[in-house]
């Protein structure tokens, strides 16, 4: 737990220049960009071309010793994806890869702060276990997974949801574990695409 511990009070731009990834400038330049465009430190510094995500996944593998995982690769349960709405999966970018008695898998690609990570476990009634990938390999999954679907609406835009078809609602899903399970893992806190400089970086 040590090393989850002092991930929580890490910055990736702090990580990324302790790695020689990027300087004080860049880190600068990025934090600016991102206060006008609403994506995260991560995001923004990959678009401009100071980071790959390779680098990004590498330095948190390094810095923490998460294990890395290509989503690509692995075979994505249909009845764990359906614990969490896309909308949720999009914006903080993850995936649920499995669940194994209490404990769900799940890959990130972006920052998952503790307020989140709570979230997320409380709406499993799990414990959530994090691997890291790259958001590209998990937004092809999601795509993948729910074709069709409406794609998220730029800022400012409202989305219209189509009427539902006739016919009795359909069952809630029961929660795939019972309450009360202590979540030991709800201390990995801001994980990897960084913080606004002086404050909490905007979440996904």
């Amino acid at each position: 737990m040590v090393r989850i511990t002092r991930m929580t009070k890490k910055r990736l731009g702090e990580l990324l220049r302790d790695e020689g990834l990027v300087n004080e400038a860049q880190i600068e330049e990025a934090l600016a960009d991102q206060r006008k465009s609403g994506e995260l430190l991560g995001e923004v510094l990959v678009r401009l071309g100071y980071v790959t995500e390779a680098d990004i996944a590498q330095t948190i593998v390094t810095q923490f010793g998460l294990p890395y995982i290509a989503v690509k690769q692995y075979f994505l349960s249909d009845d764990v994806i359906k614990l969490f709405p896309e909308r949720l999966m999009r914006q903080h970018q993850f995936i649920p890869l499995d669940r194994i008695g209490r404990v769900i898998t799940i890959a990130v690609g972006g920052l998952l702060n503790f307020d989140v990570l709570t979230e997320l476990e409380n709406m499993a009634t799990a414990r959530i276990q994090v691997f890291v990938s790259t958001w590209s390999e998990i937004k092809a999954a999601i795509d993948d997974r729910f074709k069709g679907s409406a794609k998220p609406k730029a800022k400012g835009q409202t989305q219209v949801s189509a009427p539902p078809p006739p016919g009795p609602a359909p069952a809630a899903q029961a929660p795939a574990a019972a309450e009360g399970e202590d979540s030991t893992l709800t201390e990995l806190g801001n994980m990897l695409l960084g913080d606004v400089g002086g404050g909490p970086e905007p979440q996904k």
